[in-house]
Order: structure tokens, then sequence, then C-alpha cells
């Protein structure tokens, strides 16, 4: 339900932080699902150049930087990595359906234009300059050399993860074998991948952890093929790990920060929160504060576009 914002039930939980007073204090931006037209294009550009004298540590973009209808050509996919490239600070970024799973509406090969997004984002270091946040991608590992979008960082004892998990169902199509193969293999990648970081969670007694999707993975009912196996490891989890996590996503484009997730006995995981971000048709962002010697961990304050007078 586009445009609409939902205000949250603030629920505040008790939790013992092993933090030393040299964990510092920080914020970063958080977008996504914009831009999506030329007009939003250039209020995108407004949103970046103001926030670019601010102290956000990043930009964080949790995918669908065009809209899902349009082009999938080098051109677009170019034209926002030149955005990204000339912002001054590191980009966290993941990939959302439109820059490659929906690509088969406009005639293009899905496959094919993932090879480029990597190729684009990810294995141009100059795009995203994640080397300075100290980043841990998954293809080192041979068995998943393909999935060099899965990565993850600690800053300030807090554990964040970049998981490479998209809308439309996460590509799950099972009348379309090419795309149940690439399903099956990024799923597989994706399950190792989140299984070795959380298990560092826990074995390095991170404050707390921030799991970073492009999808709205239906944490409601957990209905759909495309993301049940996430939300079971995530479920498994959240019962040995009992400090602070969020999910921030975008993808339905209905900003909230809220608790859906229950367990067996449908209680909620309190110390759980899923935050989505606004996305079309709103040009805005959230900005996070990070304590990580508070209870709480994380604040959140939407981050809105300044106004411009008038000219006459």
């Amino acid at each position: 339900m586009p445009g609409k914002i939902a205000i949250p039930l603030l629920i505040t939980v008790n939790f013992i932080c092993p933090c030393s007073a040299a964990d510092s204090d920080f914020r970063f931006l958080a977008v996504g699902d914009v831009p999506y037209s030329q007009e939003q294009y250039g209020q995108f550009l407004r949103l970046l150049s103001q926030s670019k004298s601010e102290d956000f540590a990043f930009l964080m973009h949790i995918g669908d930087f065009k809209d899902g209808g349009t082009e999938c050509s080098d051109t677009a996919l170019e034209k926002i990595a030149h955005v990204f490239q000339s912002y001054p600070k590191p980009i966290v970024y993941t990939p959302g359906d439109n820059e490659w799973t929906d690509c088969h509406r406009t005639g293009d090969d899905p496959i094919e234009r993932l090879q480029k997004l990597r190729e684009l984002f990810f294995q141009n270091p100059d795009t995203l300059r994640l080397s300075q946040l100290k980043v841990e991608h998954q293809n080192r590992n041979p068995q998943f050399k393909a999935y060099i979008e899965n990565y993850r960082f600690v800053k300030s004892n807090v554990l964040f993860i970049a998981t490479h998990i998209v809308g439309s169902n996460n590509n799950y199509r099972p009348d379309h074998p090419p795309s149940m193969e690439e399903f099956n293999r990024r799923n597989r990648a994706n399950l190792a991948f989140m299984k070795e970081s959380f298990a560092r969670a826990i074995e390095q007694k991170v404050s707390a952890v921030v799991v970073m999707i492009h999808a709205n993975p239906d944490f409601e009912m957990g209905n759909s093929q495309g993301f049940k196996d996430f939300l079971l490891t995530m479920r498994r989890f959240l019962t040995k790990y009992h400090r602070p996590v969020i999910c921030i996503h975008g993808d339905s484009h209905y900003f909230r920060i809220d608790k859906p997730l229950v367990d067996n006995k449908g209680l909620s995981y309190l110390h759980f929160t899923r935050v989505e971000v606004f996305g079309w048709p709103n040009v805005a962002g959230l900005s996070i504060s990070v304590n990580p010697t508070s209870a709480e961990v994380f604040t959140y304050h939407p981050y809105y576009l300044k106004q411009t007078p008038d000219r006459k």
C-alpha cells in the first residue's frame, strides 16, 4: 500500500550490553525504492546533496533505484553507479528486484542483468567504497564465489549483514526453470551466509545485529515460498541471540517500524524490530542513530527533503 505511514507502538526492552566506553555512537541514512522517475531522480540528488554535510557514517540503499517497468539498460545502471561514486561516504547497497529480477518485463535477460549489476556496483570498488567499512564479502569462500553482493561488517560492535533477498517473491518462479535454478543457488548462498554471520554474532557477543534485505518477506503470514527459508533462519537465530536485531527492508513502499515476527506460540520476539523505509512515491530517508551502550541501541528519525522557497 504505497504512500502510507504506519505509526509504531513503542516498546522498551531492557538488555544487558557488554559494550565498552570505546564503542562510539554513530548514525546512518537509509533509503530505498527511489528514484522511480526523472522527477524523483532530481529530488533524490537533492536529498543526497543535503545529507553530504551531515555526520552520517554511510548511506544505506536497500534496493530498487529504478521503476520495475523502465528499461534495464547499461545506461540506467551506470546512471546510479555514477551517483553513488560521487557521494563522499560509503554506500551500503543491496540489490532490489527492479534492477534485475523484473527486467523480463522489458525483454531483458534477468540473469545477464544481475551479472552486469554485480560488475558495476560490487566488482568495481570505486562505486560503493565498502573497503572503508572493512567489509567481508561472501565470495571469499570459493563455494560461493559468485555472491560478492553478500557482505558484512562490524561498526562499534554492531554487526551489519547485507543479504541478497529481493521482491517479486525473491525470483521464485516455478514456471520458469532458469529463474528457479538462480533462486535455488542464491538461496543456498544466502542461508549459508546468514548462518555463518549469526554464529559470529553470538560468538563475538556483538551489541546488536542489522539485517539488510530488499524484499518485504511477509513477516506476518510467512506464506511466500521465496522467503520461507529466510524467516525460519531468522526465528532460529532469535531464539539464541537476545540482544536487539533489526531488519531493514523496502519493497512495499510502506514506512513502518514494528515487531511483526512471532514464535510458534504467537508471542512477539520483542528484541526484533522490522524497519521499512519510505520508498515511492516519497523521496525521503530514515536517519538511524546507533548507541551500542544503550539498551535499545537504535533510534529512528524520518529524514525529509528540505523545502526550497518558491521562485517568483
